[in-house]
Formats: structure tokens, C-alpha cells, sequence
């Protein structure tokens, strides 16, 4: 990995006002959640906290999307891929670099939603809410990686963010489509089902990230560091496997 182009990628972030966006809008999202905290009759603490946590996932996720993938569209239509490509830098140390890069955003991200978490309700703040954390950094890491291999491999820049906010939306919603495929309501042995089951051993469980019950009830041992850890690398590298073969192949 080149550590110059790392610092490149990050500088651009900070150019592009990536981290000062996601930062108003987080202090625009708690302000808001507090204001609906406060209309609550009863467990008003509670209720910030939820709005305010799902409200700063999906915002941080869909920023960090958004940059990756016109990012590296960007460069590919500004010819700096190519320049970059004309110095002694091999093509697997430009993938490798980018994904670090964007790994570090996405802890930096995680950690103002953190702090915008605890800031809403601090009294609440507890170990759940430690893995709450450390999960969304991991699910926004997944995420970038996804962005950065469609951007990659899509030409059209809003074509790959529609490709990765839909494995996303995939990816949230899993746990649902197999439990509705596991219950008696639905034939199991049947085309659809066993599609879904085949579909899910390659698309990333973010609904066992972040779970929403962590932030109230605390952490209940279900799902921990070590399994959020293992799917983010898991994922991680086979998205940048898939990147790395279809750039390498390339012709310039």
C-alpha cells in the first residue's frame, strides 16, 4: 500500500468537505432527535436514542457511499487512474491504498456517530453501546469496499451507488427474508427459498450490526466484536478480490 496515495485520498475527502458535511448533518440529526425525545410521553431517553442511532447509520453509510464511488469515477475521468498507473505503483497497490484510506474514514465517521450517540443520551451510554459502535465501523467499512468495487467496475457513477445502496438495502433486510423463508408460511424446498438461502451466503448480514436493542436492553451476548470482526474482513476481502482482478485485467 502507498502510504502518499492514502494521504492523497483522504486530502480529497477533506476537499470535498466530506467530514464537515457528515458532521452538520449529525448535529442537525441529534438536535432533531432530542426535539422528538422531548414530544414523547413516556421513555423520552429511550426514544431519542433510536431515532438518533438509525437516523446517523443510514446518513453516515450514504455519505461514505456517495464519496467513494464519485471519487473514483472522478479519477477515472480526470485521468488521474491512468497518470498514477504511468509512475511505479502497481494496480494492487492503488486498490489496497484507496480501501485503506476509505477504511479510515469510515472509523473516523463511526466515532462521531458514537460521540453523537453519546451526547443524546449519556447517562444510557454502557457496553452495548461500545458494540453498537464498533459494528456500524465495521458495517461502513464493508460498505466502502462494496462501493468501491462497483465503482470500479461501473462506468455510470450513479448506476454503482444505486448497485451498492441495493446491496444495502439487501443486506438490512436478510434476517427478515429468512425468516420469512424459514417459516411454515412459505415452502422451503421451493425455487424462491432456496435462491434466498443461496443468496444470503454471499450478501453481508448487516442486520446483525448495529442492532437497535444494544442501545436500549444492552448488549445480550447474541452477536459480538469477534463475529462483526470476522464478517467485516470476510466481506471486506472478497469484494477487494473481485476489485482487484476486474482493474488488473483492465485495458488503458
Amino acid at each position: 500500500m502507498s502510504l502518499p496515495l492514502v494521504k492523497y485520498v483522504l486530502t480529497a475527502a477533506f476537499r470535498d468537505k466530506l467530514i464537515l458535511s457528515l458532521a452538520l448533518v449529525m448535529v442537525v440529526g441529534s438536535s432533531l432527535a432530542i426535539f422528538l425525545g422531548s414530544s414523547a410521553i413516556i421513555e423520552k431517553d429511550q426514544f431519542t436514542v433510536i431515532f438518533a442511532g438509525a437516523a446517523l447509520r443510514i446518513v453516515s453509510v450514504f455519505g461514505l457511499v456517495l464519496f467513494v464511488v464519485f471519487f473514483v469515477r472522478r479519477s477515472f475521468e480526470s485521468k488521474d487512474i491512468e497518470y498514477l498507473l504511468s509512475r511505479p505503483i502497481s494496480r494492487l497497490n492503488i486498490i489496497f491504498s484507496y480501501a485503506f484510506a476509505f477504511a479510515i474514514l469510515s472509523f473516523v465517521i463511526g466515532l462521531a456517530v458514537g460521540l453523537a450517540i453519546y451526547s443524546v443520551s449519556p447517562h444510557l451510554f454502557g457496553y452495548g453501546h461500545v458494540i453498537w459502535i464498533v459494528s456500524i465501523i465495521v458495517e461502513s467499512i464493508i460498505m466502502v469496499n462494496i462501493a468501491l468495487f462497483f465503482a470500479m467496475y461501473i462506468s455510470s457513477a450513479s448506476t454503482a451507488c444505486m448497485a451498492t445502496l441495493g446491496v444495502y438495502v439487501l443486506g438490512r433486510l436478510m434476517g427478515q427474508l429468512i425468516g420469512i423463508s424459514d417459516s411454515t408460511l412459505v415452502d422451503s424446498t421451493g425455487i424462491y427459498a432456496m435462491a434466498l438461502q443461496l443468496v444470503s451466503m454471499i450478501t453481508p448480514r448487516l442486520d446483525l450490526l448495529g442492532q437497535t436493542s444494544w442501545l436500549i436492553y444492552g448488549y445480550d451476548g447474541s452477536y459480538g466484536l469477534v463475529e462483526a470482526i470476522i464478517q467485516g474482513v470476510v466481506f471486506s476481502a472478497l469484494v477487494l478480490l473481485a476489485a482487484s482482478l476486474d482493474f488488473v485485467r483492465r485495458q488503458f
